[in-house]
């Protein structure tokens, strides 16, 4: 779509906009920020939440409520991450800024970690596999680090227009959980246009190695490099300015798994995989994990003895899903391995798994196959019916994976009217999605 072809940055908010985007993107969404307003009572109100977002948008008086606080344990040496949690009100009027951002500046989108492994693959196998190497960068703090100042800059550089740069510096200035001073510096992770903040700020950087003779790829704060071997280390100290005069550090070389310089022969852990010449496979942190989330759904079943709740869950966490538009899971992340022995022996696991805590063996055949999931994701995915797509269920569907996951029985829930029906539909998906979520973790 050419530029003249896009809407007005102002007509991201309107009323009929705002409600459209709600309806898309935020109404499945059962997170609450911190006034405690959920989304079905934000729901009935609608008309007039969309109406005030819109005149306080134009008038450029919108005020951001401080974000709830969320921790994500990143492992015993490392300090948590902190997720930004904004009240349904201000979830809508960032994803109303993340469409425009995204519409006006395609490069916020970013590119997908498949296609940045299927673009160093290809560099590896195609070069020269005895000088190159792999030149690893890891960007320190990455989110935290942001200028609010270069920030700023970017926006305007790109042409968003005054009271859309006001929204986006406002909201990440906005202070999360108990601190009530705004921030000078950083983006909070966890709202829809961190990542699309994230891509501007690095926009012109990128745009600067694509100019240059090496290999160059880039996912949020992991970078790599190709190149040949006598150019390593300038390389390494050239990058090391750029970002620095960007206000980013990277870590120093030597730290396990951050910044490294290895030979391509020798393969190169990126984005949760390990790629060699021979083989892209699962990284061990990352296939480790998996033993890790399915052991949760054993121990569950060992306490509750729910066959139902338990072939649910397990196959969710095998499979992944469709939601809202997008691939969600595990199994969907690493659907680019070429190691087909990690996807058999985790079946092999699952099988054993079951018979030790005592599932009943009549109704195995009812769970799914990592293998067969492989293959249904990446040659079959638009006409599969093995990967569950929810945006397409039926009510009677619902209304099933209703009882399985709540123990009511199907009669009471046929006198639920479609909405209360949707609602906990959308309720269960959505905390059963954030599992799946975390199950795939950093890939970095």
């Amino acid at each position: 779509m050419g530029s003249e072809a896009l809407p007005n940055q102002e007509s991201y908010y309107s009323e009929q906009y705002l409600r459209d985007i709600f309806r898309s993107k935020i109404a499945r969404s059962q997170a609450t920020g911190k006034d405690g307003i959920r989304i079905g009572a934000f729901e009935s109100r609608l008309v007039e939440e969309t109406r005030l977002i819109a005149r306080k948008v134009a008038a450029e008086s919108y005020h951001f409520t401080r974000y709830k606080e969320r921790l994500i344990p990143r492992g015993p040496t490392r300090y948590p991450r902190q997720i930004s949690i904004p009240t349904v009100r201000d979830r809508l009027t960032l994803r109303a800024t993340c469409q425009l951002l995204h519409e006006h500046i395609p490069a916020t989108r970013g590119t997908t970690p498949h296609t940045l492994i299927k673009m160093v693959v290809s560099k590896i196998r195609d070069g020269d596999q005895t000088s190159n190497v792999f030149l690893r960068l890891d960007v320190r703090d990455f989110f935290p680090s942001i200028s609010h100042k270069i920030l700023q800059r970017e926006l305007r550089r790109v042409g968003i227009i005054p009271q859309v740069q006001k929204l986006c510096m406002a909201a990440v200035a906005n202070s999360t959980g108990n601190k009530k001073e705004p921030q000078i510096r950083g983006v909070p992770q966890g709202l829809s246009i961190s990542n699309a903040l994230a891509a501007l700020y690095m926009q012109r950087f990128d745009d600067e190695q694509a100019d240059r003779s090496h290999a160059y790829f880039r996912y949020v704060d992991d970078i790599l490099f190709i190149c040949h071997s006598l150019q390593a280390e300038e390389l390494l100290k050239v990058v090391s300015r750029k970002l620095s005069a960007r206000g980013l550090k990277i870590h120093p070389k030597g730290v396990a798994g951050k910044t490294e310089i290895s030979p391509v022969a020798g393969g190169i852990d990126f984005l949760g995989y390990r790629i060699c010449v021979d083989e892209v496979s699962i990284r061990e942190s990352s296939y480790e994990r998996m033993f890790t989330n399915l052991q949760r759904v054993f121990t569950d079943f060992r306490y509750r003895h729910d066959v139902n709740r338990t072939i649910f869950r397990l196959n969710l966490k095998i499979s992944g899903c469709i939601v809202d538009g997008r691939r969600r899971g595990w199994m969907m992340f690493f659907s680019y391995t070429e190691c087909m022995s990690q996807l058999r022996y985790l079946d092999v696991h699952v099988s054993k798994q079951l018979s030790r805590v005592g599932f009943p063996p009549t109704k195995q055949a009812a769970i799914k196959r990592f293998v067969k999931s492989y293959y249904e994701i990446r040659f079959n995915l638009d006409a599969t019916t093995y990967i569950p797509n929810f945006d397409k269920y039926n009510e009677g569907q619902m209304i099933e994976v209703i009882s399985i996951m709540t123990d009511r029985k199907n009669e009471e829930l046929m006198t639920w009217n479609i909405e209360r029906i949707h609602s906990e539909f959308g309720r269960i998906i959505s905390h059963e999605v954030q599992d799946l979520e975390r199950d795939v973790g950093s890939p970095s």
